[in-house]
């Protein structure tokens, strides 16, 4: 229905005075209290159709969602994203992007960014999930590097789907400088399994030597990628690996050149440029049965002349070790057979007694003890085991003195285990005196102070 322009000038003037109604401070505070009012002229003017009037008391009510929900019914996507970003409120972008990201994906997160850590990205994860068109991933993309690297979002299901559409995308560097970030959190398992789906192997190969697995990670570039140059260098990065398995990495290399290589130059080629690690032997048994050894027959020369060079190092090895040990032994014997004299007046260490009215020990450093001093002060000292040892070679010593048989085999034993024991080092001199470093020169017992107090006075 057409209206003449006097009714048009009639009813432009009834809006207007409507909307300065509506927008009186005291109107619009008490409408606000009471919600069914609200509810109920809201629908009135949707009933007539007043769609302009309908958003203009929405804005003033501050019902912002009726007011998006009416420009996204209208496809006025623009005009609801500039609603949002006017009116930042968060939860009204979590409810609405999902929908604005399919038709203005561009757009809107350039509003996004402009929030920068003002939106919690997880919540609007759901939003990009959604995403089909190459345009959204792409603007999905943006954001979510936008939200990893610049405000330094560390949650996990974000870098995640992060990765996911740097899996989907065409240009694998995308994917590899990546994770060569040292700051990216992702599930390495839930990495390596969407890079096998989408056939992503040099990632493949980078996710395994993460991982630590080098053997998977070399045999996948050597099966799938065809690159030695890329195993060789997941070879080198094992670095923290045993002797043994960056061998093994090495051989499955070595082999795979043997086998792709019909020149046998560049078979050589590679075993020299790794002679650290690889011998020409570690190779041989890749080779077919019958081959022409010309190619390598200077390096099969080479190598059995290094073994012999090794040879003759461990013959000289032997030689010196041989003469050493005679040498070791003269000096034992040499002290076996050495002596010394002992003056009338000397006296025990330990007791103060003359030293040769009892059996003694006199010791290269010149400290002399009587046999049972000697024992009684290292015996404290010795493992309970030990003890019990020293005490049965006495009593056994004792026994055979008393059936006069004192030169006997089995006394001279008994006295050879004994003098083992008790006087292989002078207990002054020796490992005891260096244990007794820590521990004080008497004990808790005062009557012992006393004692010693009364003797030294």
């Amino acid at each position: 229905m057409e209206l003449s322009e006097s009714e048009e000038d009639t009813l432009n003037a009834r809006r207007a005075d409507l909307r300065n109604f509506l927008s009186r401070e005291q109107v619009v505070r008490g409408v606000k209290k009471h919600q069914p009012v609200v509810k109920m002229i809201q629908d009135m003017m949707s009933t007539y159709g007043n769609v302009r009037d309908l958003i203009f008391f929405a804005e003033l009510m501050e019902d912002f969602e009726t007011v998006i929900c009416h420009h996204i019914h209208d496809q006025n996507y623009r005009a609801a994203l500039n609603t949002l970003r006017k009116r930042r409120c968060k939860e009204l972008f979590y409810k609405y992007t999902p929908v604005l990201m399919q038709y203005i994906p561009r757009d809107t997160v350039d509003v996004l960014e402009q929030f920068g850590t003002g939106l919690e990205p997880l919540k609007l994860l759901p939003s990009f999930i959604q995403c089909r068109g190459k345009d959204q991933r792409n603007q999905a993309l943006r954001y979510l590097q936008f939200v990893v690297f610049k405000t330094k979002c560390k949650d996990q299901a974000i870098h995640n789907f992060l990765l996911s559409l740097f899996v989907q995308h065409s240009d694998e560097t995308l994917l590899m400088d990546f994770l060569l970030k040292n700051d990216i959190n992702i599930d390495t398992s839930y990495a390596l399994r969407l890079c096998t789906e989408q056939g992503k192997w040099r990632a493949c190969c980078y996710i395994y030597r993460r991982m630590g697995l080098f053997e998977e990670a070399v045999h996948l570039a050597l099966t799938k990628l065809g690159d030695v140059k890329e195993a060789e260098q997941i070879a080198e990065s094992a670095v923290g690996g045993s002797e043994e398995v960056v061998k093994k990495l090495w051989l499955l290399i070595a082999r795979h050149v043997v086998d792709t290589k019909e020149d046998i130059k560049h078979v050589m080629e590679f075993v020299n440029r790794q002679d650290q690690v690889l011998k020409i032997e570690d190779i041989l048994p890749f080779f077919k049965d019958f081959f022409y050894i010309d190619d390598f027959k200077e390096a099969i020369c080479n190598s059995l002349e290094l073994y012999n060079s090794d040879i003759n190092r461990l013959s000289e090895d032997m030689r010196d070790a041989t003469e050493s040990a005679e040498r070791i032994h003269n000096d034992i014997a040499n002290l076996r057979r050495k002596t010394c004299m002992i003056e009338s007046s000397k006296t025990c260490v330990l007791c103060d007694g003359s030293l040769l009215v009892r059996s003694f020990y006199v010791f290269p450093c010149t400290h002399m003890f009587h046999t049972k001093c000697l024992v009684k002060e290292v015996i404290p000292h010795l493992s309970a085991h030990k003890a019990r040892e020293v005490q049965r070679l006495e009593n056994l010593m004792a026994n055979l003195r008393d059936e006069d048989r004192v030169r006997t085999d089995q006394y001279k034993s008994a006295k050879s285990q004994l003098d083992e024991i008790v006087a292989s080092e002078c207990i002054l001199c020796g490992e005891i005196i260096i244990q007794m470093i820590d521990k004080p020169f008497l004990t808790d017992d005062e009557s012992e102070f006393e004692r010693l107090k009364a003797e030294w006075l």
